[in-house]
């Protein structure tokens, strides 16, 4: 723990107003002035007397640290909450009722369907920037999220590919609830940013559009709108007016709509119809997704109350343990908490404690963040990596999960090879899992083998080598008997043929008989 980074700066806090508890000492030293403190009526031998003294001061510690760390202080220089806003989280919000099947989005000299130019910038900009994470979300009369959001970029673009007007377009818009679908696919304890692009021609029939967009406002989503179609309109197919006077309905992009929702969330509003719209969503995207964890956010305080939490416990403990203690004891506990505290508690492992507390309690998502943090710190990082690790496995993003396990080894492959050796082991295991549930049993072996190398006494390892092993060999068998067969399957043919061409080649032909009827 560097202190002279803690205790640089002027300290601020969070909530200033949980100082007033401090008013409660005023009673409690005017009771002891009061009553003689450390004055015992019963007459206690004077080490007791001393020892009973001692253990109360150490509990009013107790409180004063308790007190300081609920007021949130802050002092020095750290990280700020923003640069831990690592990474973009991105949602499509797609319109797909009946007006998107309008072919009036002018681009390239070509006519496209409002919905194929909608779905083709978000494919582009989707494959460009492959460091976020995306969902799609589709809406007419109500929303429906298509699919999470994935670290699986791939996942989202097959979505893309095979979403077409013919099979998913239908009757009425609803953006209001598009968007309120958009909005509840985000994870609140996500660092991320939170985007969602809107994808519609703005008109909206049912729902009020503006409380979406007040919702994501408060919630800090900003929303970036793309608007295709055109001014002018063209006719829904298939759809009249009220009576038959009233000719067929004509559906025009609603730009001031689209406009209003990307300026009331500091988004950016793209025309669709221009060639470079996707060069527009892509770049705006990029800019938010490197923006992250950088700027003057960096010179911000930072809050120390998991300092003060740690010196309360340890005030506690002294209160509760200290008039236990011979003197030789005491001396020793007393070297061996500053020592703890000044060295080896250090700031990584303190955000690795606050972070396995919250895996412990099944809130994955919120861990991620203090692993992330703890990222930063060259003794917590494999640690650190780990977590993260099994964090994004227990969330289902297995693929990014290996890659995890696989950056704490490389931190792991710069320090001696009898460290850490536990950590090591899980590694390998836990990669030998995901690679087992993927059904790729060779590689699961290869992982289970080289934790085994690390410890060859764990018995689970050497029970999923077997089985891995097993796999293997299963899937071997059941590709060879299918060539036997069809091996066997040709010869039986062969030999049939050859039969059969040997018995009419052999046979005797007789002469027709003569039928003097007609031949019908």
């Amino acid at each position: 723990m560097n202190l002279n980074n803690i205790f640089s700066g002027s300290i601020t806090f969070d909530y200033p107003y949980v100082l007033y508890l401090f008013l409660i000492f005023i009673p409690i030293f005017l009771y002891d002035i009061l009553s003689g403190f450390g004055k015992n009526k019963l007459v206690l031998p004077e080490k007791l007397q001393k020892k009973q003294k001692i253990s109360a001061y150490l509990f009013r510690l107790f409180i004063a640290f308790s007190i300081i760390a609920l007021s949130g202080p802050r002092w020095g220089t750290g990280y700020s909450e923003s640069e831990y806003r690592r990474g973009l989280d991105v949602v499509f919000a797609i319109d797909v009722s009946r007006s998107m099947d309008i072919r009036d989005a002018q681009t390239n000299n070509a006519l496209q369907t409002r919905l194929e130019r909608g779905l083709s910038i978000a494919k582009e900009s989707a494959v460009s920037v492959s460091s976020a994470r995306f969902a799609a979300a589709l809406g007419r009369n109500r929303g429906y999220l298509a699919v999470p959001l994935t670290y699986d970029n791939e996942t989202v673009l097959d979505f893309l590919e095979i979403l077409d007007g013919s099979s998913m377009t239908g009757r009425s818009t609803n953006l209001e609830a598009l968007i309120d679908t958009a909005a509840n696919a985000f994870q609140n304890s996500s660092p991320a940013k939170k985007v969602i692009v809107l994808i519609s021609d703005g008109e909206s029939h049912y729902g009020i559009i503006r409380n979406a967009i007040n919702r994501c406002t408060r919630e800090g989503i900003i929303v970036t709108t793309v608007a295709v179609g055109s001014d002018e309109g063209k006719p829904v197919s298939g759809i009249t007016g009220n009576n038959e006077s009233a000719g067929e309905i004509i559906s025009r992009r609603n730009a001031a709509v689209m406009q209003m929702a990307a300026e009331r969330t500091k988004g950016l509003y793209i025309d669709g119809n221009t060639d470079n719209a996707s060069y527009l969503l892509s770049s705006h995207l990029l800019s938010m997704s490197q923006g992250t964890g950088t700027g003057s956010s960096q010179n911000e305080s930072k809050q120390r109350n998991t300092f003060f939490i740690i010196l309360a416990i340890i005030a506690y403990a002294l209160s509760k343990f200290y008039p236990l203690l011979s003197g030789n004891m005491k001396q020793g506990l007393i070297i061996t908490l500053v020592f703890f505290l000044f060295t080896s508690c250090s700031e990584g492992k303190l955000l690795l404690l606050e972070a396995n507390y919250l895996f412990s309690r099944g809130r994955y998502d919120e861990a991620v963040i203090p692993y992330q943090k703890a990222l930063n710190f060259k003794d917590s990082a494999p640690y650190a990596e780990y977590g993260l690790g099994l964090s994004l496995y227990l969330l289902d993003e297995r693929p990014a999960a290996l890659n995890r396990y696989n950056s704490s080894g490389k931190i792991l492959e710069t320090v001696s090879g009898n460290e850490h050796r536990e950590l090591r082991y899980r590694n390998y295991y836990n990669s030998g899992i995901i690679f087992f549930e993927d059904e790729d049993y060779v590689s699961a072996a290869n992982a289970f083998k080289e934790a085994l190398r690390v410890n060859p006494s764990r018995v689970d390892a050497k029970r999923n080598l077997e089985i891995s092993l097993m796999s293997i060999a299963m899937e071997a068998k059941r590709e060879k008997p299918s060539e036997e067969r069809s091996e066997a399957r040709e010869v039986i043919f062969d030999y049939l043929k050859q039969q059969e061409q040997q018995y009419w080649k052999s046979g005797e032909w007789t002469n027709d008989e003569q039928y003097s009827e007609n031949d019908y």
